[in-house]
C-alpha cells in the first residue's frame, strides 16, 4: 500500500470512527431537526394555556377538543403512509411544517370551538406525518452502514432543540393574550424556517430512496405484518410508559414526596443533559448489539425508576432526591437504547416501497397509546401511586418479552439502508 493510499485509509477510519455521521446533508438534516424541535419545546410547555386563551374557551372544553382530535387525526395516517411512498420523505416533511405553520395562524387569528376543532385535527396529523416521515429521511442520507447514527443524530436534535425551546418561552412568554399570540405566531415563523431547511437537504438521495419505495399495485398491508405488528406494540408500550412516567412524576415528587420543586427541574435537566451528550457515543456501541435484545433491555432499565420511586417513598427526606436523581440517570440510558433500537426495528422490518406505509402505521399505535397517558397518570395518583409503579412494571416487561426476539429482515428487501439494523445487520446476521 502506497503512503497516499494508507493516509486516505486513516482518513476514512477516522471519519467512521467519528461521532458525526457520514452521508450528504448532515448539517442541514441536523440544522432543520433541531429548529423543528425548537418550535415543539417552545410550545409545548404552555400549549394548553395557549389553546384555552386563543380560543376563548373553558380549560376543559379544551381538552376534550384535543383528545378528541387527536384520536380523529388517527385514520389520515393511512393516507399519509402512500404519500410518503408516493412523494418521499422530504417532500412529506416539507409540506407538513408548512401546515402545521398555517394552522398556527388559524388559532390566533380565528377563535372559537369550530377552529379549534378544524386546525386541531390538521396539527395532529402533521405532526404523526412529521414523525413517520422523519426516520426514513435519516436512513435514506445515511452512508453505508451509518444509518442507526443518523437515527442516533435525529434524537439528539430533537433533545437539544425541544430543551433549548422550553428555556426560551419561559423567558418570553407572558400569561396574557398578546403573550399567546406571540407564541403562535413565533411557532408559525419556526415552522417555515424548518421547512425552508428541510428543503436544502439533498433531494436526488432522498428521490432515490422514494422512488425505490414507490407502492406495488398489490400493496403491503403492515396490519398483516406479525413481526412489525410486536415492534410497534412493544415500541408503543414503552412511549406510553414514558409519558405516563414524566407527567406523573412531578406530581408526585411534589405531593407526595414533599420535596421542593427545583427537585423536578434537576429530574428533567439530568435527563435531557444525558440525552443530547451521550446518545450520539451510546448508538456506536449499541450497533453492536441485534436491536431487539437493546430494545427489551432498554425497556427493562425503565423499571429501575418505578422502583426509584417507590423507594423514595420510605426514604429519609434527605436522601430521596438523589434516589431519584440516579434512578432517572439509569431511566435515561434506558430512554437512549429504546429510541435507538425501537426506530432501527421500525424502520429496517418493512419492505423498502412500504416504509411509508408501515411507519405512519407505527403512528397509529402511537397516538392510541398516547391517548390513554392522562387516564392511567390521574386515575393512578389520585388513590394509590404505588399502583402506578406496578402497572408501569407490567408494561416494560410486556414489551421486554414483545421486542426480545426481533430483528430486521434480511431478505434483501427489507432493512434500513445502510443502519445498524439493516444493511449491516442483515451481513452480521445471527454472529452478534
Amino acid at each position: 500500500m502506497s503512503r497516499a493510499e494508507a493516509g486516505n485509509e486513516r482518513h476514512r477510519a477516522a471519519v467512521s470512527g467519528g461521532i458525526l455521521p457520514r452521508g450528504p446533508g448532515v448539517g442541514w438534516f441536523g440544522a432543520a431537526g433541531f429548529v423543528n424541535a425548537l418550535g415543539t419545546g417552545f410550545f409545548y410547555p404552555f400549549s394548553l394555556l395557549f389553546f384555552t386563551g386563543v380560543s376563548g374557551l373553558p380549560m376543559s372544553t379544551v381538552g376534550v377538543v384535543l383528545t378528541a382530535t387527536a384520536l380523529a387525526a388517527l385514520p389520515g395516517l393511512f393516507a399519509v403512509g402512500r404519500l410518503v411512498d408516493r412523494f418521499g420523505p422530504r417532500s412529506v416533511i416539507i409540506v407538513s411544517a408548512l401546515v402545521r405553520g398555517g394552522c398556527f395562524v388559524g388559532f390566533v387569528s380565528m377563535p372559537g370551538l369550530v377552529p379549534l376543532a378544524l386546525c386541531s385535527v390538521v396539527l395532529a396529523l402533521g405532526n404523526r406525518a412529521e414523525q413517520a416521515a422523519a426516520p426514513l429521511l435519516a436512513v435514506g442520507l445515511a452512508a453505508e452502514g451509518q444509518g442507526s447514527r443518523w437515527l442516533a443524530l435525529s434524537r439528539v436534535v430533537f433533545n437539544a432543540g425541544v430543551g433549548a425551546g422550553a428555556l426560551l418561552a419561559g423567558l418570553l412568554i407572558v400569561d396574557t393574550a398578546s403573550g399567546f399570540v406571540l407564541l403562535g405566531v413565533i411557532n408559525a415563523a419556526g415552522f417555515l424556517l424548518a421547512a425552508v431547511l428541510y428543503f436544502k437537504v439533498p433531494a436526488a438521495v432522498a428521490d432515490r430512496r422514494s422512488a425505490a419505495r414507490r407502492p406495488s399495485r398489490r400493496h403491503d398491508r403492515p396490519w398483516r405484518d406479525l413481526l412489525f405488528l410486536r415492534v410497534a406494540g412493544a415500541n408503543a408500550l414503552l412511549w406510553m410508559a414514558a409519558l405516563v412516567m414524566e407527567s406523573a412524576l412531578p406530581v408526585f415528587v411534589l405531593r407526595e414526596l414533599d420535596l421542593p420543586s427545583w427537585t423536578v427541574g434537576a429530574l428533567f435537566a439530568v435527563n435531557t443533559a444525558l440525552l443530547v451528550l451521550l446518545q450520539l457515543p451510546v448508538s456506536r456501541v449499541l450497533d453492536r448489539f441485534r436491536p431487539g435484545p437493546v430494545l427489551a433491555f432498554g425497556g427493562l432499565s425503565y423499571i429501575v425508576l418505578y422502583v426509584g420511586a417507590a423507594l423514595a417513598s420510605s426514604a429519609p427526606q434527605h436522601v430521596r432526591s438523589a434516589v431519584l436523581i440516579g434512578a432517572m440517570a439509569v431511566y435515561t440510558l434506558g430512554e437512549m437504547a429504546v429510541s435507538q433500537a425501537g426506530l432501527v426495528l421500525l424502520t429496517g422490518i418493512p419492505p423498502k416501497r412500504s416504509q411509508g406505509s408501515y411507519l405512519a402505521f407505527n403512528q397509529v399505535f402511537i397516538g392510541t397509546a398516547t391517548a390513554f397517558v392522562p387516564l392511567i397518570s390521574t386515575s393512578a395518583l389520585e388513590s394509590r401511586p404505588a399502583v402506578l409503579w406496578w402497572v408501569l412494571t407490567g408494561v416494560s416487561v410486556t414489551a421486554a418479552a414483545l421486542a426480545v426476539r426481533c430483528r430486521p429482515r434480511g431478505d434483501g428487501e427489507a432493512g434500513a439502508p445502510g443502519g445498524g439494523g439493516g444493511a449491516s445487520e442483515q451481513r452480521r446476521g445471527t454472529t452478534v
